[in-house]
């Protein structure tokens, strides 16, 4: 049975610092990170606080297994750490290609290697229609294998991703969204690895990025507050730690 990525987005309470190594709650926060470890399937994970937000910690795991085993949850495990009443968003898919971060090195120069191991990660989770008829369906997913080819091959050198990873959300299939006809939609995920802020801001105004992404504007739904939550229809770019 093929394995699966987990996506956990939550906002950390303020007084919580895992950087610190003097913080207690910080370090309760790491130990459970390492103590997720020995849960049967996992195979590698990493946690990073995002650039637009830095009390929104993603924390990504890759089990062997398309179902991890119940219980604990790792994320039911969070709620002493989280700030009140914000949102913790949960999600399952299968990135093609997988991120491997149980071989992950942060030092690694390769275009091929994990987004993970890139001094900056891209998320994205755009929405997209589940009435969308199966060709277009197929259109849809043929052009983000394009946009990952305009970005990978036909940009300069300098401005290319390290590494591109994309994969359908397979839990939650579908969520909530007023903007789909038939009020629920389907998310994509896509993980990109750039070398820095920058260089993502820059590559958006070349010819290759406009030509790649605009056939999917085309499909893909606005915003909506129903169905975002945090980490859906919403961009985060993090500079991951590995879980060692």
């Amino acid at each position: 049975m093929s394995g699966i990525t987990e996506f956990i987005y939550f906002h950390l309470n303020p007084a919580i610092k895992p950087e610190n190594p003097t913080n207690e709650a910080g370090a309760s926060l790491l130990e459970l990170f390492q103590t997720t470890k020995h849960q049967s399937g996992y195979k590698g994970s990493a946690w990073g606080r995002s650039i637009e937000d830095e009390n929104v910690i993603v924390w990504i795991i890759d089990w062997k297994d398309a179902h991890p085993p119940p219980p604990p949850p790792p994320a039911t495990s969070l709620t002493p750490y989280l700030t009140p009443n914000k949102p913790l968003t949960t999600f399952f898919a299968t990135l093609s290609p997988p991120l491997n971060l149980s071989s992950t090195t942060p030092s690694s120069p390769s275009p091929s290697s994990s987004p993970i191991s890139s001094p900056l990660t891209e998320l994205f989770t755009p929405f997209f229609p589940t009435t969308l008829p199966p060709p277009e369906t197929t259109s849809l997913h043929n052009s983000l294998i394009a946009f990952r080819n305009e970005l990978m091959n036909n940009l300069p050198e300098e401005q290319r991703p390290r590494s591109f990873a994309m994969g359908q959300v397979e839990r939650p299939g579908t969520r909530k969204h007023g903007g789909s006809p038939s009020g629920e939609a389907f998310g994509m995920v896509v993980v990109v690895g750039w070398e820095s802020l920058d260089v993502h801001v820059g590559v958006k105004g070349t010819e290759a990025f406009g030509r790649g992404i605009q056939p999917i504007r085309g499909w893909m739904l606005k915003g909506d507050g129903e169905a975002e939550g945090e980490g859906f229809g919403v961009m985060r770019h993090v500079a991951f730690r590995v879980v060692e």
